[in-house]
């Protein structure tokens, strides 16, 4: 990512949502969003959420606290979990188009949530 698109990710995450805290941690920029809202038929319907940016990757990175049941009584498939300051959380496999020049944080965000929206 490049380095003047950080700081708008950073700010269109807190303006989106208004609890979102940030910190750093090593060359990672941390956004912990408390509650995010999961499709419908989801259980838990929300969760918390952390969005990792790093300026050497394409792309942020989502992870959320508690993988949710799918609507079809599924757990998501390829999932696994990870340590970030000092806490859990769940990361899963899911390709999706972002374009850090055309799409919003929020646009992220809410893409990667959709995933489980998926029946798989």
């Amino acid at each position: 990512m490049k380095p003047e698109n950080r700081r708008r990710v950073i700010d269109e995450l807190a303006s989106a949502y208004p609890d979102a805290m940030s910190t750093t941690e090593g060359a990672r920029t941390l956004v912990r969003i408390p509650r995010v809202n999961l499709p419908k038929g989801c259980a838990p319907s929300q969760t918390s959420a952390l969005v990792v940016i790093e300026v050497s990757q394409p792309a942020p990175q989502l992870y959320v606290k508690e993988l949710p049941k799918l609507a079809n009584g599924r757990s998501p498939r390829s999932t696994s979990a990870v340590q970030f300051a000092g806490e859990t959380w769940c990361t899963f496999s899911f390709n999706q188009l972002w374009d850090e020049d055309r799409h919003t944080a929020l646009q992220f965000v809410e893409g990667r949530l959709r995933r489980f929206a998926l029946h798989e």
